[in-house]
C-alpha cells in the first residue's frame, strides 16, 4: 500500500489512492495512513526559506516563497497529488494568499483552477488570480463561497487548506525546516493562527524539537475562537481590519489546534500597526497579519522566539499609507 485516507471519528477507510477532503461517512477531517509520494523537486522553488537572526529574534521568512505566502507548501503538494491522480481542475474558497497559490500551481501544472471568493474580498488579491489564470467566482459571504467549492468536489479536487491531511504534509515541510535549523535548542514558536493549518503543519513537522519548544498562538480580536479553549495571556479589544489573512471562525480542526498550543495572544490594529511598522524597518517585507507575531513578542516580551512571517507586504501596498497617517 502506498497511502489511503482514514476517519479517526467514525473508522471509515478510503481505498488506496483515493482523495476525499473529508470523511465522506461523517464530513470529519481525515487523516493519511501509508506514505504518500511527493515531488521530487520543488515545482515552483516553493520551501527551505530562510531563517534570520537578529538580536531580538529569528525570522522564518515564509514570505519569500513563490507566491509570496506559506500556503505554497500546501498548496503545490495538493495539487501535485491532483495531477498524478487524474484530476484536471482544483478548486478552493479562499479571498487571500490560498486563492493566488492554487491559481499560480494549477497554471504550473496545467490544471484548470475554480477560486471562490466573497464579496468584498481584496481587490488587489483578485487581480493576481485572474492573471494568474484562475477562474475567479464570487459570492454573497465567505460561507457561500465555502459550500459552492465543497460542491465542486464532485468533479474537482477540492484543496480544503482547513482541514486536509496532504495540505498539511505539506506544510510539515516548515516544522522540519526549522527542527533543522534548530537542532536541540529551547525555545518560544510564535503564529498567527486563523485555520489553523500552519500552527498544525509545523507542530506535525517539529518531531522532538516539539518537547522543547513553546507554541504561542495569536489571533485577530475579528475572529478568537482559541477562548474557547485557552485564556488568553494577552488581549486587546477594538477593531483588526488590516488582519484580513485571520478571519476564520470555526475550523475543522479545531480542537486538535487547541490541544497544540501553550499560549494564546489576542491582539488588534493597535497593537500591529507600530509592529508592523517596526518590521519594516528592519527590511521584513511582510502583511499586516504576519505582523501579528511582532506585536505578540513586544507585548510578552519574549527572550528571542522564532516568529514565522508568513505573507508578503507587496500585496499591501495599496494600505502602507496607513503607516505614513499612524
Amino acid at each position: 500500500m502506498t497511502w489511503r485516507l482514514i476517519c479517526p471519528k467514525c473508522g471509515w477507510t478510503g481505498y488506496e489512492e483515493e482523495y476525499y477532503p473529508y470523511c465522506p461517512s461523517c464530513g470529519s477531517p481525515v487523516e493519511l495512513e501509508g506514505v504518500l509520494p511527493k515531488p521530487n523537486r520543488p515545482i515552483l522553488g516553493e520551501g527551505n526559506t530562510p531563517l534570520v537572526k537578529s538580536k531580538t529574534a529569528d525570522y522564518k521568512l515564509e514570505y519569500l516563497n513563490p507566491t509570496g505566502s506559506f500556503k505554497d507548501r500546501g498548496v503545490s503538494l495538493s495539487v501535485w497529488i491532483a495531477s498524478r491522480l487524474g484530476y484536471k481542475c482544483v478548486t478552493v474558497d479562499s479571498s487571500g494568499n490560498t486563492a493566488i497559490s492554487t491559481a499560480a500551481y494549477a497554471s504550473r501544472l496545467g490544471l484548470e483552477s475554480h477560486i471562490h471568493v466573497p464579496a468584498g474580498a481584496d481587490e488587489s488579491k483578485t487581480r493576481i488570480v485572474r492573471f494568474l489564470g484562475g477562474k475567479l467566482h464570487v459570492h454573497n459571504s465567505r460561507e457561500e463561497a465555502y459550500h459552492n467549492a465543497r460542491r465542486e468536489a464532485d468533479k474537482c479536487y477540492y484543496i480544503a487548506h482547513q482541514s486536509s491531511p496532504i495540505f498539511l504534509e505539506g506544510i510539515k515541510t516548515l516544522g522540519e525546516e526549522l527542527s533543522r535549523d534548530l537542532r536541540a535548542e529551547s525555545t518560544d514558536i510564535v503564529l498567527p493562527v486563523s485555520s489553523g493549518s500552519l500552527l498544525l503543519g509545523v507542530v506535525r513537522g517539529l518531531g522532538t524539537l516539539r518537547e522543547k519548544t513553546r507554541i504561542i498562538a495569536v489571533q485577530s480580536t475579528r475572529a478568537p475562537w482559541l477562548k474557547k479553549y485557552h485564556r488568553p495571556r494577552h488581549e486587546d479589544h477594538g477593531s483588526s481590519r488590516l488582519l484580513d489573512a485571520l478571519v476564520v471562525k470555526d475550523p475543522p480542526r479545531a480542537r486538535e489546534i487547541a490541544s497544540a498550543i501553550d499560549e494564546l495572544v489576542i491582539l488588534g490594529d493597535k497593537s500591529v500597526l507600530p509592529a508592523w511598522r517596526q518590521l519594516a524597518r528592519k527590511g521584513f517585507l511582510v502583511e499586516p497579519s504576519s505582523a501579528i507575531v511582532e506585536a505578540a513578542r513586544i507585548k510578552l516580551e519574549l527572550d528571542h522566539p522564532v516568529l514565522v512571517l508568513t505573507g508578503s507586504g507587496l500585496k499591501y501596498h495599496h494600505k502602507m499609507d496607513i503607516l505614513e497617517q499612524s
